[in-house]
């Protein structure tokens, strides 16, 4: 098998900005793909957007609309930069081993059926090919790439196709020079993607669809377009990745110098993992991939429009500085509509300030705000309000600095408001240079115009309140990774004595010593094989007491009625021995004792860590106890994580406020367990025979946290 070898990024310059082109598998039949691609090509030359020469390869014919033909890449008189291949399998080996023997920087290769249609051979063929003349390779099976600026576009389907009717409609439109650099696993998404930016009159810098990846990968092109002066915002569109922590470190770099967002299919596949632990079964590979990327700092879509509604308010606005939201308009529909949808998106919109509240007091004294009008945000001008009173009341909120976003939703209809209010919005916008998202309701022509106006002028413009605000979201939340390299788990275990072990759960006892080797505390616990030691437990603890079933066979001992609280006397004791052991002998399993240990008390927490087949090991926390995976209140994160990831994780839990002290509970010392997640996050990535390993719960009151019940795996082979 022929391993890709890793190499720099430089010479995709020749893919998007070539000096010569060879399309391989030119025909006479105008419908052929090489033919149309050769055909784009060449209409950009002619228009002059290309400067590249071309080069129409193909054995059996001489001539196409009177160009000569080449029978081959090697007959070419000069050097190929860059070579299109659209011919059958097959050939594709022996096409792109001359290409780089003729010392062509990259090819794409459009054809299809290799590995996805299991001709793995071929694939080997290829490899082989690559790896022995260096060449760059996009694909196979690829629509390839558009690049609106160098006129390279190798995208072969139609811009028209006729209709039933026999009339003409436009299929694909063609794209325009902007900001955005689109890397899409899928060609038929690349379209898609294609096609609503455009419509949402948004520019691209250029659209790759990596295809197979069988030598440069999503990774590459992160790398390459990070560093890209043409690029603001990297779109991906993403169904998986073979190696999480090469794709999370190419990610963070990326976010670094761009904003980076990502549509992530393939939300409900399944954990290939055995779930011996609480977090193995609750962690599934999409709640993995969501902490790596918050981990990079880039956002997360979820659909195809919410992709397009926030990459082009990224492309045109600055980051906020926060999410306070300011909200003017002048219906007051919209106004309740924006109070009841901005929570949802983290967004908060507070009320006036004294300071700022005196100011529009003095516009309403002079009477450019009507006086029913009630001063609050949102402001609603009602429909009295002019498109001078929209300038003024944004103008005196926007020279505040109170607030850190804005939301514009001056509705045309009333008679007071004409297309005037863009231009006057827009000076306010430029003399304050805050961040701004319009919102114009209707598909009516005047809200098609204001929209398409605001769009032109650099504001984006949304026609419905919820995509506005989902495109405020984004400005709020986006934020710069702390740079950070995340390493390959260790080869050999740093616990020595681990590699004695045999494969299967971990024994209490092991897993004590593996916290307590990381500073992690843990209860004194007894062990009581029979009911004779139960009156030597007074001499080592004190009540109230703890006692649970001890078995390797039983993971979720709650779950079987296995754990019991509360026990005060030494007949409690007992009588609780007694139970258990009648359930263990229900069960039909081995007696192997009982655990007893003092009773602690505080928030119940749970630290899991798990072994992803992508991204190695991971850490959970999240609220924990026997509720842990109903009530599913968790945080994931790549490990291994420092204390202030940690921190995040703590802030993300929707139930956070009981570690502020609840009822009779002590409030949790929230920085000392921002280092104990720290602390337990090296583990798995430290030690790779453990696969698994849990705490729960993991027991927080004060600055005291108290590992109360542990399980884990042991897995020689990953």
């Amino acid at each position: 098998m022929y391993l890709k070898v890793q190499r720099d990024v430089s010479e995709l310059r020749y893919l998007f900005n070539p000096d010569s082109i060879a399309v391989v598998g030119v025909s006479q039949n105008p419908s052929k793909i090489g033919s149309v691609i050769y055909q784009r090509l060449m209409k950009n030359k002619t228009q002059g957007i290309l400067k590249a020469e071309i080069y129409p390869v193909n054995p059996n014919i001489k001539s196409i609309n009177g160009v000569k033909v080449y029978s081959s890449i090697s007959d070419i008189p000069d050097d190929v930069d860059l070579v299109v291949i659209a011919i059958p399998a097959a050939a594709v080996p022996d096409v792109v081993r001359e290409a780089g023997e003729n010392r062509a920087k990259v090819a794409v290769i459009i054809s299809g059926g290799f590995a996805e249609s299991g001709r793995i051979d071929l694939d080997e063929q290829l490899r082989k090919a690559i790896h022995d003349t260096g060449i760059r390779v996009v694909g196979p099976n690829t629509i390839g790439v558009s690049d609106p600026y160098s006129g390279v576009d190798t995208f072969f389907l139609p811009r028209f196709k006729q209709l039933s009717n026999g009339k003409y409609a436009e299929s694909l439109p063609e794209i325009s020079p902007g900001n955005i650099a689109v890397i899409s696993q899928s060609g038929a998404l690349s379209e898609v993607i294609m096609d609503c930016l455009k419509v949402s009159g948004i520019g691209v810098r250029a659209i790759v669809c990596v295809g197979n990846q069988v030598d440069l990968t999503v990774e590459d092109f992160l790398e390459y377009f990070s560093n890209d002066p043409l690029t603001e915002v990297i779109a991906i569109y993403l169904e998986g990745v073979k190696d999480g922590r090469k794709f999370l470190n190419a990610l963070i770099q990326a976010s670094i110098n761009k904003k980076v967002v990502i549509l992530k299919a393939g939300k409900t596949e399944v954990a290939g993992r055995t779930a011996y632990t609480h977090t193995a079964s609750m962690v599934g590979s999409i709640e993995v991939y969501r902490g790596a990327f918050k981990q990079a700092g880039v956002i997360e879509v979820e659909d195809m429009e919410e992709m397009v509604d926030v990459v082009k308010a990224l492309s045109m606005m600055k980051i906020a500085r926060g999410n306070k939201l300011f909200v003017l308009t002048n219906a007051g529909g919209l106004a309740v509509l924006s109070s009841d949808l901005a929570p949802r998106y983290g967004l908060t919109i507070p009320n006036i300030p004294e300071e700022l509240m005196k100011k529009l007091e003095e516009l309403k004294n002079k009477k450019i705000i009507d006086p029913i009008v009630f001063l609050q945000n949102p402001l609603d001008l009602t429909a009295q309000g002019t498109c001078q009173t929209f300038e003024e009341v944004f103008r005196v909120v926007a020279s505040s600095g109170y607030y850190d976003l804005y939301l514009l939703m001056p509705s045309h209809q009333p008679p007071s408001v004409d297309d005037t209010v863009i231009d006057r919005l827009f000076k306010v916008y430029r003399e304050y240079d805050c961040s701004v998202v319009v919102c114009e309701h209707g598909e009516s022509e005047w809200s098609k115009y204001i929209r398409e106006r605001f769009d032109q002028l650099g504001i984006p413009s949304y026609p419905d309140v919820r995509r506005a605000l989902r495109a405020l979201s984004a400005l709020a939340t986006y934020r710069k990774p702390r740079n950070k390299i995340f390493e390959k788990t260790r080869e050999t275990n740093r616990i020595t004595w681990l590699h004695d072990l045999e494969e299967g759960p971990l024994s209490f006892e092991d897993a004590v010593k593996i916290l307590n080797n990381y500073g992690l505390e843990t209860p004194k616990t007894l062990r009581v094989l029979n009911e004779e030691e139960l009156q030597y437990v007074v001499e080592e603890l004190s009540f109230p007491l703890v006692m649970k079933i001890y078995s390797t066979k039983i993971s979720h001992k709650s779950d079987i009625g296995g754990v019991i609280v509360g026990l005060k006397t030494q007949n409690d004791l007992i009588e609780a021995y007694k139970m258990l052991k009648k359930k263990v002998e229900d069960l039909k399993i081995e007696w192997e004792g009982v655990q007893i240990q003092q009773m602690v008390k505080g928030v119940e927490l749970i630290l899991g860590s798990s072994y992803d087949a992508v991204f190695g090991p991971t850490v959970t926390f999240g609220i924990g106890g026997i509720f842990t995976e109903v009530l599913r209140d968790f945080s994931v994160r790549i490990a291994p994580i420092d204390s202030n990831d940690a921190l995040e994780m703590i802030n993300e839990l929707k139930m956070k406020k009981v570690l502020k002290g609840f009822r009779d509970l002590q409030p949790v010392n929230i920085e000392k367990l921002a280092e104990i997640i720290s602390k337990f996050s090296k583990i798995l990535w430290e030690n790779p025979s453990i696969k698994q390993l849990e705490i729960n719960p993991l027991i927080a009151s004060g600055d005291r946290f108290t590992a109360v019940d542990i399980r884990g795996i042991i897995s020689k082979n990953r």
